[in-house]
């Protein structure tokens, strides 16, 4: 089973993952060599949430 943390960091640092995530979860997690439960995979799409509106917020702030 995959760690939580080596998605994150996945996220974090691979734009074709990230892209590919907001499309079509499961598979971008398949793709990427993941193997993630039902549970594990609601907890990372709330963390990667999270993660996307801190962002979205701090481009709002760089545009001003």
């Amino acid at each position: 089973m995959t760690n939580l943390l080596e998605v994150l960091n996945e996220w974090q640092n691979n734009l074709h993952f990230r892209e590919e995530f907001k499309m079509h979860p499961e598979q971008a997690l398949k793709n990427a060599g993941f193997e993630v439960n039902a549970n594990d995979l609601a907890k990372i799409q709330a963390i990667i949430k999270l993660d996307k509106s801190k962002n979205e917020k701090l481009d709002d702030r760089i545009s001003k």
